[in-house]
């Protein structure tokens, strides 16, 4: 699989994330023709002016990139218009507890790819 335009400038944002906030460690990450799948570690020892931000803040800032790029995107580059939004409202989040969960949930985000074919939103 490999990404369009939108996907990659969906990556380029995850990978601003930890710019904006420092706070913050990227793992792995994959973006997918309808979602992405990504770990944030929040690490809390880090010192600096603000607060660590809540995965929900990390969210909402990147969602909000994110679609206003998409949509100039739209406007000037002919990419395909979305219905309502471009994101769900919400997000799926899961604290992963141990060593073990960690290498599951990578694995998982790895081989996502390569059963994007089964999917039930597989075009």
């Amino acid at each position: 699989m490999f990404p369009n335009q939108a996907g990659k400038m969906v990556q380029r944002w995850w990978m601003k994330l930890n710019e904006k906030y420092p706070q913050i460690i990227l793992h792995e990450m994959v973006v997918m023709p309808n979602h992405i799948h990504g770990i944030i570690q929040i690490d809390h020892q880090v010192e600096t002016e603000a607060s660590s931000p809540s995965v929900a803040t990390c969210m909402q800032w990147f969602k909000t990139m994110t679609t206003n790029e998409y949509l100039q995107g739209v406007r000037q580059q002919d990419w395909q218009a979305f219905s309502k939004r471009l994101w769900q409202r919400s997000y799926y989040e899961h604290i992963i507890r141990d060593e073990e969960a960690y290498h599951e949930i990578t694995e998982y985000i790895k081989t996502n790819p390569g059963n994007w074919g089964k999917d039930k939103y597989f075009m």
